[in-house]
């Protein structure tokens, strides 16, 4: 118990630097934007690219999982991320470099998540498994309450190439602990009859269905973590410190969610997922259109709470549903897959509000695309809900 704590612990402390370079991002645009004298497309691919190595990667990085296990994929995983937010801040002249080294960051981001719920599988029971991962997922709330506070302070202090290069030396210190105290995966003996192979996962309607509703959720996460607080300072005129008390905001909604959600369906909702996730994006979706309503800090931040405390209860309730209806032996394969709708998400979501916001000269498109995409994510799971949890567990 004390072993699986302590990687609990070393793993939550990691994601919390994987979220943390998400969000810093979104901030460093700012500066960004004025030493490089860039447009909000180009911008946008600074994002957007980062997040297509992120989704190219996710099933390389779940195939390694189970070939090699999670520690050694955790490690790298962290240690590339380390690097190329170093050659980021420290070498990055042009908009050239920038996207490409934040291209190659998203090679290191992809190993993570499918390594965690790797990691959970392996060393939890089935009933403990979505309060085990609802702990990792809460470190976006976290990276998202500090982040923003953290952000605009070293920006200020560092710069934000400082600050990128003081992240890659956080991120090379948890994965040498990850090496250092973290056990070796426990072995899985392969069961007879389980396929696993991407061809049969890709025929499996679970997996197909929560790729596209991942997908569809992380449009709106992703999207609102790049251009939020370039639109609270610039169209609503907020100063970057309330810009991002704003964000921070949202991100103790997605703590608060992510804990929440974990304990509440993994105790009394066992079975009713898919209705639950359904009710959450529809919920999100009104949230983040009240977000671009609102005309002062508070209801903005108000809204961008509440919208973020039912964004994440879906995603969570998403992320941990194939723990429960997947054999182990093909659980990275599997999270690899459909992390990648949801990184693909990340990647559509800046550019496409990027080019929106120039051709329109606003924000107004941008919101109903989000606040569309949530809708789409919730309508997407309907047909989960309509058959009975030994159904669900039979197709895999």
């Amino acid at each position: 118990m004390k072993s699986r704590s302590l990687m609990i612990f070393l793993l939550f402390v990691g994601y919390v630097v994987v979220y943390i370079d998400k969000t810093v991002m979104g901030f460093a645009l700012l500066p960004i934007e004025r030493e490089f004298t860039l447009q909000p497309q180009q911008l946008g691919y600074i994002t957007g690219m980062f997040f297509l190595a992120y989704s190219l990667f996710q099933i390389p990085a779940g195939w390694l999982n189970d070939r090699f296990g999670y520690k050694k994929v955790l490690a790298i995983s962290l240690f590339l991320l380390g690097g190329f937010a170093l050659c980021f801040g420290a070498l990055g002249f042009g908009l050239g470099l920038l996207v490409t080294f934040r291209f190659l960051s998203g090679i290191g981001h992809s190993g993570y998540p499918c390594s965690c719920a790797k990691a959970v599988v392996s060393n939890f029971a089935l009933e403990q498994r979505t309060f085990a991962q609802s702990i990792l997922l809460s470190s976006a709330g976290l990276a998202m309450t500090a982040g923003p506070l953290i952000a605009v302070r070293a920006l200020d202090t560092l710069g934000w190439r400082g600050s990128f290069s003081i992240l890659g030396l956080l991120a090379f210190a948890i994965a040498a602990a990850i090496v250092l105290l973290v056990p070796d995966p426990p072995k899985v003996q392969a069961r007879t009859g389980v396929k696993t192979g991407y061809h049969e996962l890709l025929k499996n309607p679970i997996v197909l269905l929560l790729f596209v509703s991942i997908f569809c959720i992380n449009i709106p996460s992703y999207g609102l973590m790049a251009w939020l607080p370039k639109y609270l300072v610039q169209q609503r005129g907020m100063s970057l410190d309330v810009s991002g008390m704003v964000v921070a905001t949202g991100g103790l909604g997605i703590w608060i969610s992510s804990l929440a959600t974990g304990w509440l369906v993994g105790r009394y909702m066992q079975g009713n997922e898919p209705k639950v996730i359904f009710c959450c994006t529809l919920l999100s979706a009104v949230c983040i259109w009240l977000v671009y309503t609102s005309t002062s800090a508070v209801t903005a931040g108000l809204c961008l709470f509440l919208g973020y405390v039912f964004l994440m209860a879906s995603f969570v309730t998403v992320f941990t549903l194939p723990m429960k209806r997947l054999p182990a032996e093909v659980m990275g394969a599997a999270m690899g897959l459909i992390n990648t709708g949801g990184t693909l998400g990340g990647f559509v979501a800046p550019i496409a509000m990027g080019y929106l916001i120039s051709v329109s000269h606003g924000y107004l498109s941008t919101f109903v695309f989000l606040a569309l995409a949530m809708v789409v994510a919730g309508l997407a799971i309907l047909p989960l809900a309509m058959k009975p949890r030994a159904t669900l567990r039979d197709a895999a």
